[in-house]
């Protein structure tokens, strides 16, 4: 599962995102999107450094800032999360593609389970020829 998410981490980045259409722009950030997610469920911490810009902020769903390695440490720490994307839109404003979405978390903390919703926005940088979130931010819905 992890050689085949980092195959598909090379392919869409194989070619010069200035070039790409405003389509396969947002496509190829919409795959970047769902191999997130799979990845954070799997721990993947190899597929999560090469899908963020190493100067990434993040904040996460409960309020806190967060740098790359400091989502990566919480990733590797916290138990198994499933994680369900409802919705995902991808716009492009030129080598930028803003992804807003809802997603639903459902894990265990402290040995009770919990279900939290929020609604995210993700900015992606176009890079040489690959796409890098810059900026992740997930605020909780009720």
């Amino acid at each position: 599962m992890k050689a085949a998410m980092l195959v598909l981490l090379i392919g869409l980045g194989a070619y010069p995102a200035q070039s790409q259409s405003r389509n396969e722009a947002e496509s190829k950030v919409l795959a970047l999107e769902r191999l997130w997610g799979e990845a954070a469920q799997f721990r993947d911490i190899k597929a999560l450094e090469s899908i963020f810009d190493d100067s990434m902020i993040y904040v996460h769903i409960d309020g806190r800032l967060m740098t790359k390695a400091e989502v990566l440490a919480d990733t590797k720490a916290v138990s198994a999360v499933q994680i369900v994307v409802d919705s995902s839109v991808a716009r492009v404003h030129g080598n930028v593609v803003i992804v807003t979405g809802v997603l639903h978390l459902k894990g265990v903390d402290a040995g009770k389970p919990y279900l939290r919703s929020g609604r995210y926005l993700d900015t992606w940088l176009s890079k040489g020829s690959s796409w890098t979130c810059v900026s992740s931010m997930t605020t909780a819905m009720r």
